[in-house]
């Protein structure tokens, strides 16, 4: 897909996050959200637009010469406090983050965000949001779209990015009896009807990825057991089956209370992934491409993380 004209990398933050906070406060009041798919902008997101808007953040310069790829791609990391505030860090090229941005002080109408790269060139280009009514919402660079209700049947919604080789950043959503489906995404952001992908995912305390971390090409996710076991799923890129038979990655990951992934933390050409320890100790598992065991040995890269209730 093309990329839109005028389009600014590293402004697209502030634009997705005041029109989410839009869509949200809009699809929870009965009745207004499919009569107005595109609301004015309510004071608070207003607000918080200007805040972050004054103060641009273009992507850090990599390292090591690598761009942002649907592979590898780079997303800032998004941290919720339940006070309703909401922070940025975007990812400083050598393995950590930059200092916070305040992105709102009105996050606690939203129980699931997800950031997704419809284009495939490395960058989010738009957030998939579920109000408290269930209620899931589109804003991207095309615009705001209400998506449908009766999302809280999901205790987990995400998106590793494409999964049915079609292009564009799917989801994975997994009900409250274990089942996990998969919604394509159509070029607009609109889903496919869900496709199952299989029972059994209530297993896992936490489940995350963000591109491919092991160098084939196909998109791939971990997920952890309630033994503290971590396993990889490698993609197929086909929808009908978007993983292989899962593989152990290694024991003692209870020591983790959040798994996230924001891509290409380190600019080095690999999707990594993060790991919050019960400590609020962030650390960097960078990927080294492998098929069994994809993650180098763990980095630090700072404490105090244990005051966010969420990382996205």
């Amino acid at each position: 897909m093309a990329h839109l004209p005028g389009r600014k990398r590293g402004r697209a933050l502030p634009r997705f996050a005041t029109a989410a906070i839009a869509a949200v406060l809009v699809g929870t009041t009965a009745g207004t959200a499919a009569a107005d798919p595109t609301p004015a902008v309510p004071a608070p997101a207003a607000e918080a637009q200007k805040r972050i808007a004054d103060v641009p953040q273009p992507l850090a310069a990599p390292r090591s010469g690598f761009g942002p790829t649907a592979d590898a791609p780079v997303f800032p990391l998004l941290a919720s406090k339940r006070d309703g505030s909401l922070y940025v860090y975007e990812a400083d090229g050598r393995g950590g983050f930059t200092d916070r941005r305040s992105v709102s002080d009105d996050w606690d109408g939203i129980t699931a965000t997800v950031q997704v790269d419809h284009d495939q060139d490395g960058t989010p280009d738009g957030w998939y949001i579920r109000a408290s009514n269930g209620e899931l919402f589109l804003t991207s660079d095309l615009g705001d779209k209400e998506i449908g209700g009766g999302w809280n049947i999901y205790d987990r919604i995400f998106s590793p990015g494409n999964l049915g080789g079609a292009g564009e950043a799917d989801l994975l959503a997994r009900d409250k009896n274990g089942v996990l489906w998969l919604y394509l995404a159509y070029p607009d952001g609109t889903l496919t009807g869900r496709y199952q992908v299989g029972g059994g995912w209530d297993q896992y305390t936490d489940i995350t990825g963000r591109g491919d971390y092991n160098g084939d090409g196909k998109t791939d996710i971990v997920a952890k057991d309630r033994n503290g076991d971590l396993w990889f799923y490698k993609g197929t890129g086909n929808y009908k089956r978007p993983f292989e038979t899962r593989v152990k990655v290694g024991g003692g990951w209870n020591a983790y209370d959040k798994l996230v992934s924001s891509g290409d933390v380190d600019r080095d050409g690999r999707s990594d992934l993060l790991a919050r320890d019960k400590n609020g100790v962030l650390w960097l598992y960078k990927s080294n491409g492998g098929s069994r065991d994809p993650f180098d040995s763990r980095v630090k890269i700072g404490g105090g993380w244990d005051q966010y209730n969420d990382l996205f």
